[in-house]
């Protein structure tokens, strides 16, 4: 055999990192974002075919953060597919298609907080951002391939999201947004922005909105109304109170002990505050989201130190918190 030694290496692509051998690491054309992204997908081996489960959408920043068992020092070489199996294992769950999409870009340095963003052109090209139109992506690109190339029950009673922080901040603005596609969606120490006005617009002077890595997603100066159609608290405020009653609610903080810099305590309490006034009732028992969705096959969503929420009766006055007066908020700025 010739070998030419001086010819030219050709760079083969780079292979995906392998988390773990149980998911499926799926790149396809988004023509929102004019690219190709990457999922990662769970599938339990008792799902075919002929034999379809219910889509859930764990969102945080890069996909790795759900499945990569050493993250940081609290996983202890788990992943958020062991707790599925524990759960299915104990007859608590039952059958879930887990997608784990990435919503920021390639290097999980700029944020797209699933919206299309203001200013897309300030990430300089940044790996995975493209057109920056990420909600494009999740509604327009994601969801259907996932549904027409895997066996999930492509309707909306099966079919949920949820996060972490920002993901859960994402995770309630989707369903607020969509409350036709999802059947329950959950939040865990979201990182909620205050809504005022009765919906119409957040608070200026949240330290949140000024943080740099939001710079592409809402833009330079801060597009404020932008801001407030996409912020979930005010979304739900202005939302049709028939279209929320269509989604089962789950919202878990930190505890109050944790605050300012490792708990949305306050925050997630404004988020509960704002379901109330839409006259939303608290469920906090065993079972409450169950009845109202596949999703749960036999399990329960409710623990100990979470709120899950679905909308009630509604009345047709709207009392919106202002969060410039509410106990949470005033003991949040003492505590700075």
């Amino acid at each position: 055999m010739n070998l030419d030694l001086a010819a030219p290496l050709i760079a083969l692509p780079a292979l995906p990192v392998v988390y773990d051998e149980r998911v499926r690491h799926v790149t396809f054309f988004s023509p929102a974002l004019g690219l190709s992204r990457s999922f990662c997908i769970y599938i339990p081996p008792d799902v075919d075919d002929d034999h379809r489960a219910p889509a859930l959408y764990p969102l945080r920043g890069h996909k790795r953060e759900w499945i990569n068992p050493f993250e940081d020092q609290s996983r202890d070489g788990r992943n958020v597919i062991d707790v599925y199996e524990d759960l299915r294992a104990a007859g608590r769950i039952g059958p879930l298609i887990l997608v784990f999409p990435g919503t920021s870009s390639d290097d999980n340095r700029i944020p797209g907080m699933i919206v299309n963003m203001r200013a897309p052109h300030l990430a300089n090209g940044a790996p995975g951002i493209g057109s920056g139109r990420f909600a494009d992506y999740f509604f327009n690109d994601l969801i259907p391939y996932v549904e027409s190339h895997f066996p999930v029950i492509a309707r909306s009673r099966a079919r949920g999201v949820v996060g972490f922080s920002l993901g859960g901040a994402m995770a309630l603005s989707v369903a607020a947004r969509r409350p036709d596609l999802f059947a329950c969606a959950g939040a865990y120490d979201g990182t909620f922005l205050y809504a005022c006005n009765c919906g119409w617009s957040v608070r200026k002077r949240d330290r949140v909105i000024a943080n740099p890595m939001f710079d592409d997603a809402c833009g330079v100066p801060r597009d404020l109304a932008f801001i407030a159609q996409h912020n979930a608290p005010n979304v739900i405020l202005r939302g049709r109170r028939e279209d929320l009653a269509g989604v089962a609610w789950i919202v878990a903080y930190g505890p109050e002990s944790q605050e300012p810099w490792q708990s949305n305590y306050y925050r997630g309490k404004h988020l509960l505050a704002c379901l109330r006034a839409r006259s939303c009732q608290c469920a906090g028992r065993p079972g409450a989201a169950r009845r109202r969705s596949q999703l749960a096959h036999g399990g329960s969503v409710h623990r100990p130190d979470t709120a899950a929420v679905r909308s009630g009766a509604a009345h047709e006055s709207l009392k919106a918190p202002d969060p410039d007066q509410t106990p949470s908020v005033r003991e949040e700025r003492r505590r700075r």
